[in-house]
């Protein structure tokens, strides 16, 4: 009864060790990137302890928990800073799984266990950190750090570990089995939207290059202004999100201004150079306008042919593509939640898109895009079948035709052979 034991607790300490790793690697990106942003201009006094502070606030920032800045709370973070912990507990996920099929563990429960391990060992470190994170009056949740650190690696690092372990095929076995079909088929249209946004948010940045220029201006030059420009990048997949709510209709809210393809609103706004790409028009372009247009159609093409590639009834077709699309608003929904939230209780209280808008309005474009499209290839389907029946009529026909003319020619041949002997006897 022993030996069983031993590959158990092998990947138990894997686990803990792999969940506490993803800490560590996480947290030190944090600390570097504040030493190279901060300590140059920085005081002489309290350097090391501040940095280290900073560091592991900047890390606990990354698990969209929300931060205390300068006794103000921010609920809206650089989606940037959760994706790097989300791809570094995705990365970890594989490890524990890797370990698990070289101890040859398949028990359910033990992989059960193990990643539950990896991912507490995460949340319970992270909370931890938080105590040394506190610089002044800024400060982290503990409350917030481990609920949403919890989530975050569970949604990343421990589908990460299902998806590469034995545990995928006993949740397959669980899950109805068009699941994984819906799921792809949703990512495929939302994927759609994204490359449209991110189109959407590269041209706005070009074309407003000038006001761009102007904001990144006012931040000085030097170090100083790095952080902020590096907030900006980080910031890009909140704009994303923010160009798929453009283009599906919601649009964008940053505090005293709102931006839509029906009008767009201004007020004072902070120094923060991505927000140059903000339109300052009374509506949407004729380009936006065709972007707009096309996004769905185009969703709408992709996901049917994720649906036609496998032989499957119309109406199956027709269900799955509601689903998809029911999955894929809220998805939508879901990244707005993640890519919003606010800074303070005045100005920039909201930030973001309408998350329920949003969700719903892509779940009905990618539902009527989709359903048309389906239809659409299944009448030209049927248009096909029936010229091609109607083809084979026709030559058939003509066989027949031909095949009533050989055997007349024949006939004549032979009563006229017939009577050239009778003649000849005679």
């Amino acid at each position: 009864m022993s030996e069983p034991a031993k590959p158990s607790r092998s990947l138990l300490r894997s686990a803990a060790w792999s969940g506490a790793g993803a800490v560590i690697v996480c947290a030190t990106l944090g600390i570097v990137a504040v030493a190279i942003c901060w300590l140059p201009v920085s005081g002489q006094s309290g350097r090391t302890h501040s940095a280290l502070a900073a560091g592991l606030l900047t890390y606990l920032a990354g698990l969209h928990g929300g931060v205390t800045v300068d006794g103000m709370h921010s609920s809206w973070l650089p989606l940037g800073m959760t994706l790097i912990v989300a791809f570094v507990a995705w990365r970890v996920g594989t490890h524990l799984a890797e370990a698990a099929e070289a101890a040859e563990v398949d028990e359910v429960r033990t992989l059960v266990r193990a990643g539950l391990a990896q991912a507490a060992t995460f949340t319970v470190l992270s909370m931890v950190a938080v105590h040394f994170a506190t610089l002044g009056t800024s400060h982290a949740s503990y409350l917030g750090v481990g609920f949403f650190g919890f989530v975050l690696f569970l949604a990343t690092g421990g589908v990460s570990f299902a998806r590469s372990s034995a545990l995928r095929t006993a949740i397959a076995e669980r899950l109805p089995a068009q699941t994984a079909t819906v799921l792809r088929t949703a990512a495929a249209g939302l994927l759609v939207y994204v490359a449209a946004s991110a189109v959407l948010v590269a041209a706005s940045l070009v074309w407003h290059a000038g006001r761009v220029t102007e904001l990144t201006g006012e931040l000085g030059g030097g170090w100083g202004s790095l952080p902020i420009l590096i907030l900006s990048l980080l910031a890009i997949p909140n704009a994303v999100v923010g160009g798929a709510s453009y283009l599906a209709g919601p649009g964008i809210t940053v505090g005293p201004a709102h931006a839509s393809a029906f009008g767009t609103a201004h007020g004072v706004l902070p120094t923060f150079p991505l927000l140059g790409a903000l339109p300052d028009g009374h509506g949407a372009g004729i380009p936006v306008l065709v972007l707009m247009a096309l996004t769905p159609l185009l969703a709408g093409v992709v996901t049917a042919r994720c649906l036609t590639r496998s032989e499957r009834g119309l109406g199956e077709q027709l269900l799955l593509a509601c689903c998809a699309a029911a999955a894929g608003g809220i998805i939508a929904a879901l990244a707005a939640v993640l890519s919003g939230g606010g800074i303070g209780a005045k100005n920039l209280a909201h930030v973001g898109a309408p998350a329920g808008w949003l969700g719903l309005l892509i779940a009905a474009a990618l539902a009527a895009s989709s359903l048309t499209a389906l239809g659409v290839t299944a009448l030209w389907g049927q248009v096909k079948h029936t010229v091609g029946a109607e083809a084979i009529v026709l030559e058939s026909l003509a066989h027949l035709v031909v095949a009533d003319e050989e055997p007349n020619e024949t006939s004549d041949k032979d009563a006229e052979s017939d009577a050239m002997g009778r003649a000849s006897g005679q």
